[in-house]
């Protein structure tokens, strides 16, 4: 019961801070996903894409991950108490560098005892230049960590966010950079 308190609140928290650099009203905010069934039991789950008004994401999460059913975000996936999610978001920087520091502006009003992890990473996504920052926070007295990603599709920002318990985030770094290595934008 209090893993799924913790997920609950996790998923709320994570959209709620992706509302807060969403300037848009619901109407603009128009997505189509279809997705295939995923078999449990198959080595990875069936692809995904999901089609923003002028982009596609196309997906193969690593086996495990479960598409939230009903979710308002075009690409979103749990795996026990962990999260991933893809949004595109409106931010007013024009480059990756200035999207980050605003991002971090974000967080910081946002979540409690922001400590970032290194340094914002030059990273590529299916061709398409990226950042990574990384970050531990206190969210309603639990340690959260989170990756975020951060890329620019023509004039169009995607966030790309990972999030666990601090505990447990890291036991799950490879399932996070199997879909980064596979996540292509069309």
């Amino acid at each position: 019961m209090k893993k799924l308190m913790v997920l609950c609140i996790c998923l709320i928290l994570m959209a709620a801070l992706s509302a807060c650099s969403s300037q848009k009203t619901p109407a603009q905010d128009q997505k189509s996903v279809s997705q295939g069934q995923s078999d449990p039991s198959a080595q990875a789950a069936s692809p995904a894409t999901a089609q923003t008004a002028e982009t596609k994401i196309l997906i193969t999460p690593p086996s495990g991950w479960e598409k939230v059913t009903g979710s308002v975000l075009p690409v979103q996936y749990m795996k026990n108490t962990a999260s991933f999610m893809v949004k595109k978001e409106n931010f007013s920087g024009k480059t990756l560098e200035a999207v980050v520091q605003e991002a971090k502006g974000y967080f910081e009003g946002s979540f409690d005892n922001v400590k970032y992890i290194g340094q914002s990473e030059k990273i590529s996504i299916g061709g398409i230049d990226a950042q990574k920052i990384m970050f531990t926070c206190m969210v309603s007295k639990m340690q959260m960590k989170y990756e975020y990603v951060y890329l620019l599709e023509g004039t169009d920002v995607y966030a790309i966010t990972f999030g666990d318990l601090a505990s447990s985030f890291d036991s799950l770094s490879a399932d996070y950079e199997q879909i980064l290595s596979n996540i292509r934008f069309e």
